[in-house]
């Protein structure tokens, strides 16, 4: 939970600066912004997996943690498509949090091209 708030805080921060100041390079803006957009979702969905593994003792497993997880990576797998370093691991984490949600059909649709 701290983590999610900090990476929480670390996002929205990010958005006010990205606002504030507009002549900061777009490169540095969008480097900035794929290392924090990624920590938030990880920790999100990391927190949705603890939770999943404790949902065997009665406690719901967090699921609007993927939801907002999910709608992060989809923005940045399509801002990001021509850049593969930043590409692979948004796509690798939004096919995992697709998984985790049982949407199956489209985190095979998204891998399918790179399993050709």
């Amino acid at each position: 939970e701290a983590a999610i708030d900090c990476n929480r805080r670390n996002y929205e921060k990010l958005l006010l600066n990205i606002n504030e100041y507009p002549e900061v390079k777009p490169v540095l803006k969008r480097n900035l912004s794929v290392g924090v957009v990624l920590n938030y979702a990880q920790s999100l969905y990391e927190a949705f997996q603890a939770s999943a593994q404790k949902s065997d003792v009665g406690n719901d497993p967090l699921f609007h943690y993927l939801e907002e997880a999910e709608r992060l990576m989809r923005e940045q797998v399509l801002e990001n498509r021509d850049d593969m370093v930043i590409h692979i691991p948004n796509t690798f984490l939004l096919c995992r949090i697709l998984i985790a949600q049982r949407k199956f059909a489209e985190a095979k649709q998204i891998l399918s091209p790179c399993l050709q």
